[in-house]
């Protein structure tokens, strides 16, 4: 177990300068055990790391670990928590990459009602699901979902400037006043175009070089295909290329042209299977389906586009696969991207694009006319490459300060 102390300890002295993203509150809770859950490469680790070094940065009765650390090929977490309590009276004890360890919800549920004492917060992947764990983690455990940066956080750390979040009401009723204010912050839109791009994962902290960047998101692709949802489902490896193919596909179709049964077809697979494999995708973090409608089930037959999960990643595909931007896909992400990162739920329009707390919108460029969504009420344009706009026709940069 020294190890692994040192090991914290180490990571403790060289973790650098960490940005105080308001997420952190929220993520914060009394319960004896709580989950970070969220997307590889979206800073589960910075973040819990930057919550020891400011709250217990001196107290041995805090440990940091991490579940696909070797020492656990020989060693189990029960273990690791005996001791930690027999040696030091250990109070909280994290848990990193939580879905790599092997029978992790049993040990969990053990940990926890035999320790009384203790607490635990653990990271996984955003394929975990306590409602589906046997071991019945539910009633003892809550999950808090860690989204990637917002336009707005993205700013301020290139910025160095503090800017406010807004409601979705609140960019309706006062949008014009508010991108009047935001209008004055230098190259506003310049900015936004390089959050589309790179902004979204705290990657641009560390490249300078988008193709850097974009090479250490199609990392996170492959890592999250070939490690991350083979450690939380039971599938073949002969399986695993066929996710690689089904987010190529998907990156190079519109988004309203994609379904199940034409990726079966392209991929010559069984429609029931390829089902299974999207819905990995997007609770692995690499989709995200726009729903019919935001009562029913997250799943491929309440669907009615499904898109890569963030801009970064329509980018990082095509830096890799050179098949073209299709810019209309990435303006439409965005927004649901936002909403849905504000516990919003968006849900899919015939009318617009889609419809949000009884709000249509259409997505588009400067020149979209509002001819789709005439006659209907409480309709409004999303506009990208404006800085103002009007009444009816809001910047579409304004929905990154929902978060």
């Amino acid at each position: 177990m020294d190890i692994l102390i040192e090991d914290y300890r180490r990571l403790l002295i060289d973790l650098g300068e960490v940005y105080q993203r308001d997420i952190y509150q929220s993520l914060e809770s009394g319960h004896r055990i709580i989950g970070i859950v969220g997307p590889r490469g979206i800073g589960k680790t910075t973040y819990i790391l930057n919550y020891l070094r400011d709250n217990y940065f001196n107290d041995p009765q805090a440990l940091y670990v991490s579940a696909d650390d070797l020492y656990f090929s020989e060693n189990r977490l029960m273990e690791v928590a005996r001791e930690f309590i027999d040696r030091y009276d250990g109070r909280l004890l994290c848990i990193d990459e939580i879905h790599k360890y092997p029978n992790w919800g049993q040990e969990l549920k053990n940990i926890f009602d035999k320790y009384k004492s203790l607490r635990i917060i653990f990271s996984g992947s955003s394929s975990i699901d306590l409602i589906k764990e046997k071991y019945d983690l539910s009633r003892r455990a809550i999950l808090k979902h860690m989204p990637g940066f917002s336009f707005r956080e993205f700013l301020e750390i290139k910025t160095e400037q503090k800017f406010s979040t807004f409601s979705l009401d609140e960019i309706i009723g006062n949008g014009m006043n508010i991108a009047t204010d935001l209008a004055s912050t230098p190259k506003l839109i310049g900015w936004f175009n390089e959050y589309l791009k790179v902004g979204y994962y705290p990657l641009f902290n560390s490249y300078d070089d988008h193709d850097d960047i974009y090479q250490a998101l199609i990392g996170v692709i492959e890592k999250g295909i070939y490690i991350d949802i083979p450690s939380y489902y039971k599938i073949k490896s002969g399986t695993i290329p066929l996710f690689k193919k089904i987010l190529s596909y998907i990156y190079s179709s519109p988004p309203s042209t994609v379904n199940v049964n034409k990726v079966a077809k392209s991929l010559k697979k069984d429609h029931s299977d390829v089902t299974g494999y999207m819905e990995m995708l997007r609770d692995s973090g690499l989709l995200r389906f726009l729903l019919i409608d935001k009562t029913g089930h997250a799943l491929m037959r309440n669907t009615e586009k499904v898109f890569l999960n963030n801009t970064n990643l329509f980018y990082a595909m095509e830096h890799e696969l050179r098949k073209g931007i299709d810019k209309g896909a990435v303006q439409e992400l965005f927004a649901l991207t936002c909403l849905e990162n504000s516990n919003l739920k968006p849900a899919y329009s015939k009318i617009g694009d889609l419809n949000c707390q009884d709000f249509l919108f259409e997505i588009g460029g400067k020149n979209k006319s509002t001819k789709q969504i005439r006659g209907s009420n409480k309709s409004f344009l999303l506009l990208d490459d404006i800085l103002i706009g009007t009444d009816q026709k809001i910047p579409l940069y304004l929905l990154g300060f929902l978060y």
